[in-house]
């Protein structure tokens, strides 16, 4: 008996101790926020991701777009030269529209991508069927922000 009641202690004592993962700290914030409100949230569904202000992906599709439209740039250039006149009006055309659009993505190249904190979406109100709500949190998920 005292050998089960030790276990039984032990046992807690661990369980308790665990770290949470960051999604269960958000949760936990929301339903601090929400304990008082008559509406329940069901976090089933409910995913944690990162929030940035231009996402990594975004950045380098940008960066290698960017790498694609130089080498065209240089093709047109070198063809530019052996066409007649009326043919390298629009190639011209083309090559400005081109260009144009590489100092737009040489922008975006400037923009790194930043983390500025956390998202917890596809949170559903109990009762709703199809309305979710997703929340904002700092970077290290100790507040909801706005």
């Amino acid at each position: 008996m005292k050998n089960i009641f030790r276990l039984f202690a032990i046992s807690i004592l661990i369980f308790s101790c665990t770290k949470k993962t960051d999604k269960d700290r958000a949760i936990d914030l929301v339903e601090s926020k929400y304990e008082n409100a008559e509406q329940k949230l069901d976090f089933k569904d409910a995913k944690l991701d990162s929030l940035y202000n231009i996402s990594p992906k975004a950045y380098a599709d940008s960066l290698s777009k960017g790498h694609q439209l130089d080498s065209t740039l240089a093709v047109l250039e070198t063809e530019i030269e052996h066409l007649p006149q009326a043919e390298s009006d629009s190639v011209g055309l083309v090559s400005a529209a081109l260009t144009k659009q590489r100092y737009r993505l040489l922008e975006l190249a400037k923009t790194k991508p930043e983390f500025l904190g956390w998202t917890l979406s596809r949170v559903k109100i109990e009762g709703v069927n199809r309305e979710s709500i997703s929340f904002n949190f700092d970077k290290a998920i100790t507040q909801i922000v706005e």
